[in-house]
């Protein structure tokens, strides 16, 4: 059986990343960037006004002064003439600044008099322009490969004429939960059965990070189990919730074996997720997660995230254990490395306490929770004492 630790590293160190995509910037948030991205276009790519005024030269512009408007400008049009001494064209803002005019006075520092604009003080050349290419030159580099983007990336990769980007890509999914008894949740609750939490549970999850995968239901019955297995293995990662464990009915270790499945470790030393399956089959990544709810859960934030990741190139693919103290006792009784499910309270320092639960199986202890904290293996953490923690806040 191997450590907490151990099976991290291992799921990473078998995650190997998929060919590169080219994907529309407008999907590309979580992804990380395959390529170096320069600008196609100088930002703004002409003098352009800043405000809705009058441009004009700054030299005619004096309290007081009266200068002949010739014309009006909008965003997206342009001025054919060139401005002279004694006149101004009004703009709008994000128009081209006409031929001949140095200054831009905002339409609260004048008056119109018929024909006539009157200013009601001086102004400095260049004001109110924004000048061709100071934000962005053209080739200029805007962001650099392996560069994970953000939703405050977009708008520079537009302005920078990228519709597309090459990006890492996400692997497609495959999600299969085992048992005759569970039944999706908005269905009739026939005797003896529960409803899937663990499914749509999983299927959230993974949509936050940019994939759909719905889950498909198969009960303990070995040839409808072998063939669902058989058509998940067509994707890039199988998650398997349930069937994993040593029971009569837990199907899943010796199937996958008959599928050409090759077992890395089963069996972690951490609760909850003991029974932890993880297998490969060439470069496609199978999960066994134990049945219960919580040890769904964490199997995501631990092992199935950080292999997502890992396989569509981002460089933040390990999991992100922060610090924090312990606001009271937690005592977990087990031999194994706990991950206690806890409340994380930001404040001068992250502070942790745990929530009471039944188990594994304890989804509203889940729901109560926003935090895993770390707890070693056979020992307790006293008050105050710092430690480990994944939280998904």
């Amino acid at each position: 059986m191997i450590t907490f630790e151990e099976a991290i590293y291992t799921v990473l160190k078998n995650a190997r990343p998929l060919p590169p995509a080219t994907t529309p910037i407008e999907e590309a948030v979580g992804r990380a960037l395959a390529e170096d991205v320069r600008s196609a276009v100088e930002m703004p790519p002409f003098d352009k006004s800043a405000v809705d005024g009058y441009a004009a030269r700054a030299a005619d512009i004096k309290p007081g002064a009266a200068l002949r408007c010739r014309g009006l400008v909008q965003a997206g049009q342009g001025y054919k003439g060139k401005i002279k001494p004694g006149e101004c064209v009004k703009v709008m803002t994000g128009a081209p600044v006409p031929a001949g005019a140095d200054a831009v006075v905002m339409v609260e520092d004048s008056a119109e008099e018929g024909s006539l604009i009157k200013f009601s003080a001086a102004i400095r050349k260049g004001a109110n322009i924004a000048r061709r290419g100071e934000d962005i030159k053209k080739g200029q580099l805007i962001l650099r490969r392996g560069t994970v983007i953000t939703v405050s990336h977009i708008a520079a990769l537009a302005a920078a004429g990228r519709g597309r980007v090459k990006t890492g890509a996400l692997p497609a999914v495959a999600l299969v939960n085992t048992g005759g008894e569970i039944v999706p949740p908005g269905r009739p609750l026939g005797k003896n059965r529960i409803y899937n939490s663990n499914g749509p549970m999983l299927s959230a999850m993974l949509r936050a990070d940019g994939i759909n995968a719905a889950p498909v239901i198969v009960p303990d019955v070995a040839a409808r189990l072998r063939a669902a297995l058989a058509k998940a293995l067509e994707s890039d990662m199988v998650l398997i919730s349930g069937g994993v464990s040593m029971g009569d009915y837990d199907l899943v270790p010796g199937l996958l074996k008959e599928l050409g499945v090759k077992k890395v470790f089963h069996k972690v030393r951490v609760r909850p997720g003991k029974p932890m399956f993880f297998g490969v089959k060439g470069k496609k990544l199978v999960f066994g997660i134990p049945g219960n709810p919580v040890a769904n859960f964490m199997a995501y934030l631990a092992y199935i995230r950080p292999a997502i990741r890992k396989l569509a190139g981002r460089p933040d693919s390990a999991p992100l254990f922060l610090e924090g103290a312990c606001e009271v006792k937690f005592d977990p009784r087990t031999p194994r490395r706990a991950m206690m499910l806890s409340t994380v309270r930001a404040a001068a320092e992250f502070a942790l306490t745990p929530v009471s639960n039944n188990g594994s199986a304890d989804i509203l202890a889940l729901a109560a929770a926003n935090g895993f904290t770390m707890v070693p293996e056979g020992g307790a953490l006293r008050k105050g004492e710092r430690t480990k923690f994944i939280s998904w806040l």
